[in-house]
């Protein structure tokens, strides 16, 4: 089943929360849609001092929308009601999904998942192609990470084939690090000094750039 992808940014001036509320308020109807297979929404909502960070500064995206139907029709139809109902920018992407290490989930759909589920937007290297970036991150960076990351709980990769919105950044791909805590996030990120520093030095071998999201996640169909 293709997954896709939103990203969603309020409007300016409008307030964050607010927006989060009509958003999940909306995306509670959409699993009703002919077509809609799974359904989660990611709410950029984490304080900063959860996620080992300084406060000040805005989030490249408000929120994240997952979806998995058979066809872009659907997806697109999907990411228009949220916007009717939530407002703001939503930009769609067909992604093929890889995952590499899956949590053993235990709570019902509509319930906000355990922990913190860290988005990463990748942007691939000028000099290499999108296909070579692809590939280095699932041959290469995707065992490292397995292996250096040790406090994540769920790690799944998102390499985008396609934007379907017009003007949509031209993201590559986004990695999916849940954590199973806070503490599992700030502390467990990394083995070891000498990880972080694999890890920075593979990330530069195929990454021209990128930005994170922390967020709260939202299984509304499963």
């Amino acid at each position: 089943m293709p997954k896709y992808i939103s990203l969603l940014r309020r409007a300016d001036g409008e307030n964050r929360a607010t927006y989060h509320a009509n958003l999940l308020q909306a995306g509670r109807e959409l699993p009703h849609m002919k077509g809609v297979e799974r359904l989660i929404i990611d709410l950029v909502d984490v304080p900063p001092e959860e996620a080992g960070l300084r406060p000040g500064g805005q989030p490249a995206f408000d929120a994240v929308l997952e979806l998995w139907t058979a066809d872009d029709a659907t997806a697109d139809s999907c990411r228009l009601a949220i916007q009717e109902s939530a407002g703001g920018e939503a930009n769609l992407y067909r992604a093929s999904e890889f995952i590499e290490r899956d949590y053993d989930r235990t709570w019902p759909d509509g319930e906000v998942s355990p922990g913190i589920k860290s988005f990463y937007l990748a942007l691939k290297r000028a000099d290499i192609t999108h296909e070579q970036m692809a590939r280095h991150w699932g041959e290469t960076h995707a065992p490292l990470a397995l292996k250096h990351h040790v406090g994540m709980w769920r790690y799944v990769r998102n390499v985008f084939d396609e934007a379907l919105t017009p003007d949509a950044p031209n993201w590559d791909g986004v990695a999916e690090l849940h954590f199973r805590s806070s503490d599992d996030l700030i502390n467990r990120f990394y083995d070891s000094d000498e990880g972080r520093a694999v890890i920075a030095a593979d990330i530069a071998k195929f990454s021209g750039g990128g930005r994170a999201l922390h967020t709260h996640e939202y299984i509304l169909r499963s």
